[in-house]
């Protein structure tokens, strides 16, 4: 108990990693009820730093739909140790319509786990060799890596995340590739 007595005259309050961001504690040192007590801040920040945090690698490609009902199936994924960020790609000159619907993924996994995650996208008949490589930055700040290195750190892979938006590929010499608004839809004067 004195060890825990010694962290606490060492620390404000505010200084405690899950301590609410905000106005309190007021200038009295007044705070509501509800917040944490320095007891639950000093457990909550011992569980988070206990918590593993795993250095992932990720590669990007495109596949179509019937390759994507295979590899978007949860247990699948578990098993094979992946995740992955999945984005439709619009109706157009790169993809079509049913079987013909393309789509374009980011697959995460850790690096000692690249041959099961290869065998997995082989069987579906992809060849993830023929893709680069990248390391996740570790500090990266974007929701869905953040999430993903803390779940493969807690050996709980396989989301897979479907964007609700479709995203639109623009050649290099059409005009909106340099607009610096970017690409608008043929439609999208009639959505506002």
């Amino acid at each position: 108990m004195p060890a825990a007595a010694a962290r606490r005259t060492h620390k404000k309050l505010t200084e405690y990693q899950g301590w609410p961001k905000g106005i309190y504690p007021m200038s009295d040192g007044w705070v509501p009820p509800c917040y944490p007590t320095e007891q639950e801040l000093m457990e909550y920040e011992e569980k988070m730093n206990a918590k593993k945090k795993a250095t992932l690698v990720k590669r990007h490609l495109c596949v179509k739909e019937p390759q994507l009902e295979q590899l978007a199936k949860r247990e699948f994924a578990q098993k094979s140790e992946y995740s992955m960020m999945v984005y439709p790609i619009a109706e157009g000159e790169y993809s079509g319509e049913g079987d013909d619907r393309s789509y374009y993924l980011v697959v995460y996994y850790e690096a000692m786990k690249k041959s099961k995650v290869e065998r997995a996208f082989k069987s579906a008949g992809l060849s993830l060799a023929d893709y680069e490589q990248v390391v996740v930055d570790p500090d990266s700040k974007q929701a869905p890596e953040e999430k993903f290195m803390w779940a493969h750190g807690e050996g709980e892979a396989g989301e897979v995340i479907l964007s609700e938006y479709e995203f639109q590929v623009i050649p290099k010499e059409s005009p909106e590739c340099n607009d610096p608004w970017g690409p608008t839809h043929p439609e999208g004067k009639f959505w506002e």
